[in-house]
């Protein structure tokens, strides 16, 4: 107490003259209209200005948290379309499996989705590969597809317990079975090892046509379901087999910018892949 009173005593004519200034400031603005209409529209221009800096610093700091929730809400509106369109094939087949679908249960459903996060990429050669936040205690596991919101992306190849890493289309090795939306016939979806924009639709039969803008999507597949876009045809392709055409594609999914994506769980994968190699063998 006493070195506060001893502070104050060595500091009087300081702390009178600020407080005669602040007993200005409040006579000034308080005493003229005009002073007294410059001040609140500065302070309301500050406090504005504040309140937006505060307002990006939240927004960013709960992007995070805002951006995974929306991909959980994602997911889980993919697996009820997938759900849906069952039970609309199977009322197109008048199948007795329509019931499965009355039960409002979508956990019966071939394809199911887990959202999962892009912790790194490398797309700085041929080999490309994307690593996501997703492994093998998730129920991730190799040969699920990855699809983002826009597209396909590609192929779970190896699986840790916390981590996953995805074989994308724009790699040379990746051949996905695909075709033109509205028509029958299928073909391969290639990369050229050049633009991660583009990639080729190729082995389609002389006579397939195409017009700019037309959607590619799936067509037989082990991995994806029946479908699902792949990109746009922007041009006629390159091919060095006369009996076939090609067609050029810009790819659905924007690999530049990847940050969230679905992995697919084919509940049926194992069954389909038994029966096919027991076939095989001679």
């Amino acid at each position: 107490m006493r070195n506060l009173i001893n502070f104050i005593i060595r500091n009087s004519w300081w702390l009178l003259a600020v407080l005669l200034i602040v007993f200005s400031f409040y006579l000034v603005f308080t005493q003229n209209s005009y002073q007294r209409s410059v001040y609140l529209s500065s302070a309301n221009r500050v406090s504005a200005e504040l309140y937006r800096i505060s307002g990006k610093l939240t927004s960013y700091f709960y992007m995070q948290k805002n951006n995974e929730e929306l991909l959980a809400q994602n997911a889980k509106l993919q697996n009820e379309l997938q759900a849906l369109k069952s039970y609309l094939n199977d009322l197109a087949l008048d199948s007795i499996q329509t019931q499965s679908f009355v039960g409002d249960s979508v956990s019966d459903m071939r394809f199911r989705f887990i959202p999962a996060n892009v912790v790194n990429v490398s797309f700085f050669g041929s080999n490309n590969y994307i690593t996501l936040d997703k492994g093998l205690q998730e129920g991730v596991k190799a040969d699920m597809g990855v699809v983002s919101q826009n597209g396909i992306v590609g192929v779970i190849l190896a699986a840790s317990d916390h981590f996953s890493v995805v074989i994308p289309i724009v790699n040379p090795k990746f051949r996905l079975s695909a075709k033109l939306k509205h028509s029958e016939n299928s073909g391969s979806v290639v990369w050229d090892g050049k633009d991660l924009h583009y990639a080729q639709l190729e082995q389609l039969p002389k006579h397939e046509v195409f017009h700019e803008g037309d959607t590619v999507v799936t067509s037989f597949s082990r991995i994806f379901p029946k479908d699902m876009i792949v990109g746009y045809v922007v041009g006629q392709g390159k091919t060095n087999d006369d009996n076939f055409n090609a067609f050029k594609i810009r790819l659905a999914t924007d690999f530049y910018t990847l940050q969230h994506v679905l992995i697919i769980d084919d509940t049926y994968y194992e069954e389909e892949y038994s029966l096919e190699k027991s076939v095989e063998q001679p």
